[in-house]
């Protein structure tokens, strides 16, 4: 009996060490490297336009890293930081697929242009634009969400996005 207690010691032994040996051989996640991210991001950007035909000389990029690009000139005002404006939208993931939109409803998106109650890339962008204008924003991650989203948010860590933005008015 006293056999059975010992080897059940030592295989309850081997099973710790062998589950702290597995645990501490996992991969570490790697330190966030926002450098890394920035050409990650361009990367990623213009392999996007290439694959989507996109005219790349047709496309401004800001010295943030935000890419522009003219759908539709606009005949209004250009818009400035502390204007109230009214927009629709559509947004999507590299991959195409659309997280948002306000085409199908039949109010605007209303927001204060340079107040932070919307990501940086869209301050930046609606600055680039006039009134009536229809854009499209290649955004980098880190004028984005970044690296930490809002909890429950559906965009993942360190997404660029893309938007069609048009002005749809400038109060």
């Amino acid at each position: 009996m006293l056999y059975i207690k010992r080897r059940s010691s030592l295989l309850q032994a081997l099973f710790l060490f062998m589950a702290i040996g597995t645990l501490a051989s996992c991969d570490k996640d790697e330190p966030f490297d926002p450098v890394k991210q920035r050409e990650t991001d361009n990367r990623l950007i213009l392999e996007y336009m290439v694959a989507n035909n996109v005219d790349t000389s047709a496309v401004t990029r800001t010295n943030s890293g935000l890419f522009y690009q003219l759908l539709e000139a606009g005949t209004g005002a250009r818009v400035e930081s502390g204007d109230d404006v009214e927009v629709k939208y559509k947004g999507w993931y590299l991959n195409g697929t659309e997280f948002d939109s306000n085409y199908d409803s039949s109010a605007p998106f209303v927001l204060k242009v340079g107040a932070q109650q919307v990501i940086p890339g869209w301050d930046e962008g609606l600055q680039l634009m006039s009134e009536g204008e229809k854009a499209r924003l290649y955004i980098p991650s880190r004028l984005a969400y970044g690296p930490n989203p809002r909890y429950g948010s559906p965009i993942p860590p360190n997404s660029v996005l893309i938007f069609d933005v048009e002005i749809v008015d400038i109060k």
